[in-house]
């Protein structure tokens, strides 16, 4: 089984972030587009598992969101992994309580890394993955990322994370939840 963590993304702004992927499909860049229901925010990649090791997996998810409080967050700005030079992957910003978001997902890597997963060594970035580039630009794609950036996709709350498969179909890559994990109403630490 191949897993990640993850919140999802209210409807209405996974409908916002197709918009801005249409205008991105201006730019001179071959990109491999997610699904918008494939859009979500990832706290930490698995990779893959044997099956037997999911109640394990479940138990440390439940006991990284004990204590956490819902968080809310905005989608905003469009950019590109690298910084600079060509880029690798096609992203939306994430701006809000960043705070809680990261207070999440260090309790996920204490609790997964408990039981065996190694810890991410990158800094936690909040975003968005909209694509990864497939080939090199055909010509200066820095424009359509601007006028994207100034498409709104909105705010939302982070008030579950969920355990999610990953497969690969004859449709593409799909994601479906193996649980969901409900953080505190507030008033967290």
């Amino acid at each position: 089984m191949r897993l990640f963590v993850a919140a999802e993304l209210p409807v209405e702004v996974r409908r916002r972030i197709a918009g801005i992927v249409e205008v991105l499909e201006a730019a001179p860049l071959r990109v491999r587009w997610v699904r918008p229901e494939g859009i979500h925010l990832t706290f930490k990649f698995l990779g893959e598992v044997d099956p037997g090791r999911l109640a394990d997996i479940k138990g440390a998810l439940l006991q990284a969101g004990e204590g956490i409080s819902t968080f809310r967050l905005r989608a905003a700005g469009v950019g590109a992994f690298p910084g600079r030079g060509a880029p690798r992957v096609i992203w939306v910003g994430v701006e809000g309580e960043i705070e809680m978001a990261g207070r999440l997902q260090e309790a996920l890597e204490r609790s997964l890394q408990a039981i065996g997963f190694p810890r991410e060594e990158r800094p936690f970035r909040p975003h968005l993955t909209l694509g990864r580039v497939k080939g090199p630009a055909r010509g200066d794609w820095r424009p359509a990322l601007a006028r994207a950036s100034e498409e709104a996709p909105g705010a939302f709350e982070v008030s579950e994370f969920a355990l999610f498969e990953s497969r690969l179909d004859r449709h593409g890559l799909t994601h479906s939840v193996l649980a969901r994990f409900p953080l505190s109403p507030g008033g967290g630490p």
